[in-house]
């Protein structure tokens, strides 16, 4: 067989590049730690890798989203723990400022003490969040919830946002709610003692002082208006104003000690009602803490010195709002509990995440990474090949039958 001395360098300059080509992509896989550069390196390797990374990509916006709800709620939990501190902190002062002794003075000083505590309230509940947003405004991020506007003379708070809650998705079949509504908060409070509000009547003559009462007997209590109506200083009729009808009538009367004519329920009253004097018990309804604390304000700001009937009727005023004070205080511990189920929830997702991405590392990894000690060997057999044939070559190349004439 006749070969050509074209053929000749043909043959060698193909094997060069080879050698070139295939010490290259061993060079680029060290380099790299990669053994595959390119899909046609190792197709299905390529597309496990591919399929691996996007659900890495997926779970790494699903962490991402993890970390901003844990941030959301432990802003939340840390306003609303201002919100218990503030409230255990006015029922400490209104109980100090049921103190028979004080002042009108004294009580003065008390009822600004509590209007620090309603600007510190209404500054909270218009918390903003990192980004801007007001925390508790529902959908309304941009909308201040909370708005005063004064009506003859007295606050009135409005709440103008939404009962909206912002989710965000934390894992593949999660949403989580990472604010709560102003009006669950602060709005949505169970007026006295969360199923009946008792009250006695502003025009009372007499010293009578209603407590909160209780239901005793669930079943009896049929959450109806009811009207008590002392005939004498020593007597009562009882009358179920949602019927019409009279439940009792000539009911003796002693001071402090249970009344128990309205079916379910038990109260008492202490001091000295006068004839004529009404109580009532109603059915207990959504109390703003705004108003509880006005009305606080309003009761501590109000002269009695020298006057036991309104000293009566401000005392009244003071038992019905501690009532509405310990309720506020269950609902923002109950929003309290819920926000911290969810932080638990964010830092169990947040583990469950972090293994998955330690997974799907270790995948793509056993996918796509290389034997070290496999392709030092192989470039080192490369290298050789290559300095071999282009020995061999160079010798070949050189060789005509020129050299021989």
């Amino acid at each position: 067989m006749r070969v050509s001395t074209s053929q000749i360098f043909d043959a060698g300059t193909r094997n060069l590049i080879d050698g070139q080509s295939a010490l290259y992509k061993t060079q680029n896989q060290l380099s790299t730690g990669r053994r595959v550069l390119t899909p046609d390196d190792d197709p299905v390797a390529a597309a496990q890798v591919l399929l691996t990374s996007q659900a890495r990509d997926v779970n790494a916006m699903y962490a991402d989203n993890q970390k901003n709800a844990s941030s959301q709620l432990a802003l939340a939990e840390d306003r609303l723990k201002s919100v218990v501190d503030s409230i255990q902190f006015i029922q400490e002062e209104v109980v100090a400022g049921g103190n028979a002794s004080y002042s009108d003075a004294q009580r003065m000083y008390i009822a600004k003490s509590l209007q620090g505590q309603f600007d510190l309230l209404f500054g909270v509940a218009n918390s903003l969040d990192a980004s801007g947003h007001y925390l508790f405004s529902g959908y309304q991020g941009e909308t201040q919830p909370f708005q005063q506007q004064n009506v003859a003379g007295t606050i009135n708070v409005n709440y103008v946002g939404d009962d909206g809650q912002r989710l965000l998705q934390v894992s593949g079949s999660r949403q989580i709610a990472v604010n709560d509504s102003g009006r669950d908060i602060f709005l949505r409070n169970s007026a006295g003692n969360g199923s009946f509000v008792t009250g006695a009547a502003a025009a009372n003559t007499g010293t009578g002082i209603v407590d909160p009462g209780s239901v005793v007997t669930p079943q009896n209590w049929t959450g109806h208006n009811y009207t008590l109506t002392f005939t004498s200083a020593t007597t009562f009729d009882v009358t179920d104003t949602t019927t019409s009808t009279t439940v009792a009538t000539g009911v003796s009367y002693t001071s402090n000690t249970a009344i128990t004519s309205v079916p379910g329920v038990a109260f008492t009253i202490q001091g000295a009602p006068a004839a004529g004097d009404t109580f009532s018990v109603q059915p207990s309804c959504e109390r703003s803490l705004f108003n509880t604390l006005q009305d606080l304000i309003t009761a501590f700001s109000t002269p009695i010195q020298g006057n036991a009937v309104a000293g009566a009727a401000v005392r009244n005023t003071i038992n019905a709002n501690m009532a509405n004070l310990d309720q506020a205080l269950t609902n923002v511990s109950r929003v309290q509990a819920s926000i911290g189920s969810r932080m638990a929830e964010m830092q169990s997702l947040s583990g469950v995440a972090a293994d998955q991405e330690v997974q799907y590392a270790k995948q793509i990894s056993g996918l796509q990474d290389i034997d070290y000690a496999e392709a030092i060997s192989r470039f080192m057999t490369q290298q050789m090949q290559l300095q071999a044939a282009q020995q061999s070559f160079s010798k070949v190349s050189g060789m005509s039958l020129f050299n021989y004439l």
